[in-house]
This record gives C-alpha cells, sequence and structure tokens, in this order.
C-alpha cells in the first residue's frame, strides 16, 4: 500500500444543512485531517522511536519479551504495541477494539511471514520478492496448539544475532456485503495490523540500505554514527614548560614550541578525527580548506622556525578545543526539520535480539523535529564548523603594540576573549560564540582587535569595569615593542586599572643566572598567551628581541635568590674509581659467581655528617643505589642520591672532565663527611671530607687546592636553597641526566609500541611462553619460543640435572627488540615521528643497545652445577645470550619448557 503523505490532500468541502454527502466529500475530509495529523507528529514532533520498545530474551531463546513503547514512523503513524480486547462490546459497536494499556507481550512461537497484505516495498529485493523473514506470535493460552506452520521459538536457528522489527502492515480489506457482525458493510475496511518480525542482519541492511545495498532509510544511515564516534580519538596538546636547559637561546625556545606544533603523527591524528566529525554530515567542502590550512601553518621548516611559533601553538590549542566542541555534539545530532518519508514509513528498527552494548545496532533511535531544541544542536554544530574555519582563514599576526584583554582560565573557546592572532571580521565574530549569536550580540565579544566589536566603552575597554567572572589577562602583540615601552605599559595599566598579576622581563643571556634560579625553584610556568589573576607573567628576550611569555599561578617570592651569601666549589677525588664503578655495574651483565651472592646495589656507609660542629645525623646511614641506575649514570646517580638523601647538607656533583667530585658549600663553612664504600666488604678504607681536604685511614689523600673557612653556624634554609637553585639535574656532561624525562619517554614508547603495524602481530609484555612462539628471530626459521626450547634441551643434554630454566629481562619486561624490529629501523632511521625508530634511538641512549636484545637465561643454581660441563653451550650461544646461575627472585621470570 502506498505511504499515506506520499500525497497528501490540500482542501476538503464543507458541509450545508440537510446535504446528501457522497463518499468523495467524507473521505476528502478524513484524508484532509489525517494527513495534518500524520505531518504534525513527524514536523513538530520527531519520527522514530521515542521511548519503550525494549528487547529481552530468557536464557533458552523460548520468550523474546518487548515492553509497550512508542514511536512515529516516517509516513507519520502513531506506534505501540496492542492487543485485541473485549469480544462483546466489539460486536456491540461493530468495531475491533484494542487495549495499549500493558507492560508487556511475551513471544514463544513464529511462522514463516509470506504473505504481506501490505505489499511494502522496503521489504523486497531489487527483484521485488519479499525477503526472508518471520513474525513472533505472542504467548497463548495454557493448553493452546500451535497452529499450521507455527514453530517455538526454541527451534529458531540462532535468535539472538536476527533483528526485531515492528511493521504496521496496512491495507485495505475489500467490501463485502455480509460480516461476522451484521450485512450492512459496504465499504472498504483500512486494516493497521502490528506484526513484529525477524531477520537476519543481511537482510536488516537491506531494509536500511547500507554495507553495499542501494540507500532505502536516508534517516538511519545519516545518524548511525555511534561507531565512528566511538573511534574518535580524545586529542590533547602537550604541554610547553621552560626549563633552564632549554631556554638558553632563542631556538631553543622556539623549538621547544616546535616540537608541539610540527609534530606530523600528531596533525594526522587531527585531520582524521576533523574528516570523521565533518564529512559525515555534509561539511566535505569547508573541511577541504580546514586541511589544507592545518598543513600549511603548521608544517614548518625546524632550521627556520617563525617568530610567531607560539602563537601556532595558541592556534592548535584553539583547533583542538574547537574539535573536542564537535565531538561532543557529534553524537547529539539526531535533529530532522524535514525527513524523508520513505525512510521507514511502515516499520521500526528495534534492534538485536541479544544485544549488550549500550548503544544499540539496529534500531532506529529518535529523530526529533527541529522545534523541539529550536534546531539549536545542529546550529551550534555549524556554528563550531564555520568557527573552525575561520581561525585557521583568519590567522594572522600584524599587530605591534601590546595590550591587555580581560578572559577566561576555565570554560569554553568561545566564552573566551578572541586572540590578538587572529583577524576579526564580523563572520569570525558570528562564529566564535554560539550563545553569543544566538542572542544576536556577537559584538559583544572582548577582544585585542576592536574594530568591529559594539562600540560600546565597556566593550571595547573593558578593564575599567567590573568584571569579577574574568579571572585572566590575555597580555599580546608585545613581539615588535620596545622592551621599555612594554615594562612602561604594564606598570601603568596595573596602577591604572588595578591589575592583580606580576611580571618578569629577563634576558636569556643576561639574565641567566636569575632564570636559572626561577625555573628551579618554579617548575609550573606554562605559556598561555597572559597570566591568571595573581599570578606572574614572564616576558623573555634576546637583547632589545623579546621571544615569547609563559605564566605562573601566584606571584614569585623575591627571596628567591641566593644573594646573601658566597658560595664555594672544591674539587676531590671520590673514593672508588670509575673503572671499580664500571666493573661494578657490569657485574649485573656477566657471569655471576656461584661462590657468592654478586651485590645488586653501591653501597655507602656515611659515618658521620656535619656541617659547623652541627650533626646532621645521629647514627650512621646506610646509603644503596642499585648496580642498574649506576650502569646507566655512573656516579651522576650517587651525587644525586645523596644529595636526595641530605637535602640540607652539602650539594654533591660529579664533573665528567675532570673525574672529580665538587663539593659546593657556603663559603666559610666548616664541614665533616665520612663514608665509606661497604659494597664488597664492611672493612674497606674510611674516607673523611673537609673544607681542608681529605684523609683515607686518617691519612692524608689528598689536599691540593682545597681552601674554605668558617662563617658562624649550620643554616638549613640556605642549603635548601643551594639544592634548588644548583641540584645538577639535566648536566650537559650527564649523559642520562635528563632520567626522568627519558625514561618516562621510554616507558610511553614501549606502550605504544602495542599498536606499532610493523610489529602488532606480536605481544610485547609477554607473560606467557606461548606469545614467544610467532616472534621471528634472527634466524629467519626459526622463532624466538623455537630458540629458547633448543638453548633450554642443549642445556639440559649437558647436564640432566638442569630442570629449571628460565627466560627473563628484555624479553619479559616488554623492552625487547627483535630482527622485525631491526630491519624496520634500517629503513629509516632517521624518522622523528616514528614510534618504533624513537624507541630504538632511546635505547642506544639509555641501554648503550643496538643489536637484538639478547636473551637472559636464569638456571636455578639449587644443584652443584659443573660450569665446565655447561661451557660448550655456554660459548655457542654466547652471541645470543646470557647465562646466569641463580634462582630468580624478582622481576618477569617465565619457564622455559624442554
Amino acid at each position: 500500500m502506498a505511504t499515506k503523505l506520499t500525497t497528501i490532500t490540500g482542501h476538503y468541502h464543507s458541509y450545508v444543512e440537510d446535504q446528501v454527502l457522497t463518499h468523495y466529500q467524507l473521505n476528502e475530509t478524513i484524508d484532509y485531517f489525517d494527513d495534518q495529523n500524520r505531518l504534525d507528529r513527524i514536523s513538530l514532533t520527531g519520527t522514530g522511536i521515542v521511548c519503550g520498545f525494549q528487547l529481552s530474551a530468557n536464557a533458552d531463546y523460548s520468550t523474546v519479551t518487548i515492553t509497550q513503547g512508542t514511536g512515529i514512523t516516517t509516513d507519520g503513524d502513531l506506534i505501540k504495541l496492542k492487543k485485541e480486547t473485549d469480544k462483546p462490546l466489539s460486536i456491540l459497536l461493530k468495531q475491533k477494539l484494542f487495549t495499549v494499556d500493558f507492560a508487556k507481550i511475551d513471544y514463544k512461537s513464529y511462522r514463516l511471514f509470506d504473505n504481506d497484505k501490505g505489499k511494502y516495498l522496503p521489504f523486497k529485493d531489487i527483484n521485488n520478492v519479499i525477503l526472508p523473514m518471520w513474525e513472533l506470535l505472542p504467548e497463548k493460552p495454557l493448553g493452546t496448539p500451535l497452529e499450521s506452520g507455527e514453530s517455538l521459538l526454541t527451534s529458531f536457528v540462532n535468535l539472538k544475532d536476527h533483528v526485531v522489527i515492528l511493521y504496521l502492515e496496512n491495507y485495505t480489506k475489500d467490501a463485502s456485503l455480509c460480516d461476522e457482525i451484521d450485512c450492512s458493510n459496504k465499504g472498504g475496511e483500512e486494516i493497521f495490523n502490528i506484526r513484529v518480525l525477524v531477520v537476519s542482519q543481511a537482510n536488516a541492511n537491506s531494509i536500511i540500505g547500507k554495507n553495499g545495498f542501494p540507500e532505502k532509510d536516508s534517516l538511519y544511515n545519516k545518524y548511525d554514527v555511534f561507531q565512528k564516534y566511538s573511534q574518535l580519538d580524545e586529542l590533547g596538546v602537550k604541554k610547553v614548560i621552560p626549563t633552564f636547559n632549554s631556554t638558553s637561546t632563542t631556538n631553543q625556545i622556539k623549538q621547544l614550541f616546535n616540537t608541539v606544533v610540527n609534530d606530523n603523527s600528531f596533525r594526522i591524528d587531527l585531520i582524521a578525527n576533523l574528516s570523521t566529525v565533518l564529512s559525515s554530515f555534509g561539511y566535505s567542502a569547508p573541511l577541504l580548506s580546514i586541511v589544507n590550512r592545518i598543513n600549511i601553518l603548521f608544517t614548518i621548516d625546524p632550521n627556520n622556525i617563525p617568530a610567531d611559533i607560539h602563537y601556532r601553538y595558541d592556534l592548535l590549542k584553539d583547533i583542538v578545543a574547537t574539535y573536542k566542541e564537535l565531538k561532543d555534539l557529534f553524537i547529539q545530532l539526531k535533529s530532522e526539520c524535514n525527513p524523508s518519508i520513505t525512510s521507514f514509513p511502515k516499520h521500526l528498527l528495534l534492534g538485536v535480539v541479544t544485544d549488550n552494548s549500550r548503544f544499540k545496532n539496529y534500531r532506529h533511535q529518535f529523530y526529533k523535529a527541529s522545534l523541539l531544541d529550536q534546531n539549536k544542536t545542529f546550529s551550534n554544530f555549524d556554528s563550531l564548523v564555520r568557527r573552525l574555519k575561520g581561525i585557521l582563514d583568519n590567522y594572522l599576526v600584524t599587530a605591534n603594540s601590546i595590550k591587555i584583554t580581560p578572559s577566561k582560565t576555565m570554560g569554553k573557546l568561545g566564552a573566551k576573549s578572541v586572540p590578538y592572532y587572529y583577524n576579526v571580521d564580523d563572520n569570525l565574530l558570528h562564529a566564535w560564540d554560539f550563545e553569543k549569536s544566538n542572542l544576536y550580540i556577537h559584538q559583544t565579544n572582548f577582544s585585542y582587535h576592536t574594530t568591529n566589536l559594539l562600540n560600546n566603552d565597556y566593550i571595547k575597554a573593558p578593564l575599567g569595569y567590573c568584571i569579577d567572572d574574568y579571572d585572566f589577562y590575555r597580555i599580546e602583540g608585545y613581539l615588535n615593542d620596545s622592551v621599555d615601552d612594554v615594562k612602561t605599559f604594564l606598570n601603568a595599566k596595573k596602577i591604572e586599572y588595578g591589575l592583580d598579576f606580576d611580571f618578569y622581563i629577563l634576558d636569556i643571556v643576561e639574565n641567566a643566572a636569575d632564570l636559572k634560579v626561577l625555573f628551579n625553584t618554579n617548575y609550573s610556568f606554562e605559556h598561555k598567551a597572559g597570566v591568571k589573576k595573581g599570578g606572574t607573567l614572564l616576558l623573555l628576550k634576546s637583547g632589545a628581541t623579546f621571544i615569547t611569555d609563559f605564566a605562573i599561578e601566584g606571584k614569585i617570592s623575591p627571596d628567591s635568590g641566593l644573594g646573601c651569601c658566597a658560595i664555594t666549589e672544591c674539587m676531590y677525588p671520590w673514593i672508588s674509581s670509575l673503572k671499580y664503578i664500571n666493573n661494578l655495574s657490569r657485574s649485573l651483565k656477566g657471569t655471576p659467581s656461584n661462590i657468592k651472592a654478586m651485590p645488586t646495589h653501591y653501597i655507602l656507609n656515611v659515618r658521620k655528617y656535619s656541617i659547623n660542629g652541627v650533626n646532621l645525623i645521629t647514627a650512621p646511614v646506610i646509603v644503596r643505589i642499585p648496580l642498574t641506575d649506576v650502569f646507566l649514570r655512573r656516579l651522576h646517580v650517587v651525587m644525586q642520591t645523596l644529595n636526595t638523601q641530605f637535602p640540607t647538607g652539602l650539594l654533591f656533583d660529579f664533573i665528567e672532565e675532570q673525574k672529580k667530585l665538587k663539593i659546593m658549600k657556603l663559603d666559610k663553612d666548616k664541614f665533616e663527611f665520612e663514608v665509606q664504600d661497604i659494597t664488597q666488604k664492611s672493612t674497606s678504607p674510611v674516607y673523611k671530607f673537609t673544607e681542608t681536604g681529605v684523609t683515607r685511614n686518617g691519612r692524608i689523600y689528598r689536599a691540593e687546592g682545597i681552601t674554605c673557612s668558617v662563617l658562624n653556624a649550620h643554616n638549613q634554609n640556605i642549603y635548601r636553597k643551594i639544592h634548588s637553585n644548583y641540584d645538577p639535574i639535566n648536566k650537559d656532561d650527564d649523559d642520562f641526566g635528563r632520567f626522568d624525562e627519558d625514561w618516562r619517554k621510554w616507558e610511553i614508547l614501549k606502550k605504544r609500541l602495542i599498536r606499532h603495524t610493523a610489529i602488532a602481530n606480536y605481544r610485547r609484555f609477554i607473560d606467557n611462553f606461548e606469545h614467544f612462539e610467532n616472534i621471528p628471530s634472527v634466524d629467519v626459521n626459526k622463532s624466538v619460543g623455537l630458540e629458547l626450547r633448543e638453548i633450554a634441551r642443549a642445556l639440559r643434554a649437558a647436564d640432566t640435572r638442569v630442570t629449571d630454566i628460565y627466560i627473563g629481562g628484555d624479553w619479559t619486561n616488554g623492552n625487547w627488540v627483535n630482527s622485525t624490529m631491526c630491519n624496520y629501523y634500517s629503513t629509516m632511521p632517521w624518522s622523528t615521528n616514528d614510534d618504533l625508530v624513537l624507541f630504538i634511538n632511546l635505547r642506544k641512549k639509555l641501554h648503550n643497545e643496538d643489536r637484538v636484545s639478547k636473551y637472559m637465561i636464569h638456571i636455578n643454581n639449587n644443584i652443584n652445577i659443573n660450569l665446565s660441563q655447561l661451557a660448550g653451550v655456554i660459548s655457542l650461544y654466547s652471541k645470543k645470550a646470557e647465562f646466569y646461575f641463580q634462582k630468580p627472585t624478582e622481576g618477569n621470570f617465565i619457564k622455559i619448557p624442554v
């Protein structure tokens, strides 16, 4: 039967007294008001499932239950489950009566549905043949036999994966002279049967028109975006945080921003996510422009970084903020002004019989009419697309005078002031803040550029007004100003308008010492293109040229320096030679002794520690440094550990070039520091360091060049400042001085390798031996698992008592590198965006390793092992494996099956 709204009745006749009505006139009137009711539903309410119609099945799928609900088809039919009721009253009134006042209907049987009296086109294939489908039948009274062709649901194969459809079978039943009620029926009867049908997912695709089928249900397809939404990334822009070592030159500072802005991997992810969001709703044309501008603005020659790099960083943050708002609205777009009548004119998809996901597939959502939210969701989305395109098209850094504009720290981008790095035309203002544009007050945004703003003093000069809800000052446009002009301007505006912030203008060369103190005592400086109320702004310059700005919350104490005292640096020999330290740390990599346990820590016994007669310890203190750390950082980590252990004491450092210990102290302080290396034995020599020299077991060890004298007493606060301001972290001569940052990157890269296309098929964090079986070894004909079993069998063959053999180290903690990774690396070692290449390069730095990971084989030494019996096997596999004769006690070790 044709849909009711395919053609509608445009008018009807009125009636006069005693008029004889024809069937044309009566039907015309009914049709007119029926059409209006249907149009009212789809245009002023919406289409799809309003509520209810929830599916469930019992454990053996003998019963499918559908709750009562409400839905509207695109032909304007109001759909509810119904039950026939009150037969005597139906006869009396000559009508078929139904009830809708019930909670649910249980369905326990089914039959083939192959006689569609409604001749419903969406259920037919390209050959005009009805698709295979079955009708679910409600539970019958107890004892009622099944009808011909009817079967219990328990016999329905794979029912749980089928799709349930509510179908309004609508057709005209031919007139008859007599029926079961009387013989007065001479007109056709309009039949509306609610049928519950089930189809396979493949046939549901045909009904919808997706996955290769010609589109039929345009509404479903347009808003079926959950899978795309669930795959959208949560994107964020990395912080740019300055340190003393990263801000010593203009190029270093620019590189801080360029590392984030010019990140090709992030740019690809950003474009891919924006493409998903915009192309799904027909924004292909703006998308092309957006992608082009992103590639232009964020593809930067590292040898020619522009002066506005920090503003491009701010632009990137604005883009990501806009993407996040678009992403949030993406899943909420379900508003339709003119729904297609042919989408689902007589049916509703209820979903798969068993679907435990929160978002149900093969289920019509409710596509509300624009009236219900005044088209606000789509309008907001459209506004965000225009803002995204606008900020990219209008990015322009031309202003050459500093200005302060109030803004907000928190909230959506549109609620904040429009930055100075945009050409603020009327189109951008319209798109900047949807809420203001919706109220026709888009010209009341605050901005550096005021030409197109409302001609109102509060809007154009807001600093002179009460702006309690604006807690941030955008400070922009200073790049081409002179230092004196900027300083004068900021001081004047602070006084004129009572602005609550401090500022410092520091030269990266002339004020290097102050910057070091500043960054070593204040760790949360961050670029924000301004400063929060109550905060401190730092403007960095080189000579007469400004570079960028950073800010921190809170005021910086003026007592951040060390101008009160002179500080002396004294050089000493350390108690352990570098050769000894290196051999000791490398012992972890060699063959352990079977006579005594091998050390795992470099152990110092600090016997005495005093400054100006004030004892810092009252009993000996044992300091333990893991040899794994010593192997990576040598004596640098020893000094760092001592500084951490005694934060109010001397400051220790190791100078690589001179191979000497440096002790920093207040100029005239006296001290005693007695220490011995008890790593190997407790009777080792005792070394005593003082301001005049060093002794070994009470005898002069070396004293030349040591001159220090007394002040008065040990000042804890001063020594804390020495540690804060001069702590030897991130030193150029410390190969692993960026220890924390490098290891943080290392852990991140390890996790990213899980999804790297070159090795995604191999388990990165191995906790079961079978995971080794598909990892290729150096030998192309063997897997790592096969090679490990060969080694274990060779050991067992050499000494049958060897039974407990384990693999550990890199291969079980996620650090492993196999031949596949090395081969991949060799094709593109220059890449700075590939996680696998970055991992191998960082491995060289941290572990000094550039080949396939060796196997760390541990053999339980509970038995008296004869090394000569195993020497041949160890020699044979020495290039591939390291052997340890001890039972694993710490770490992840996996037993090798023999």
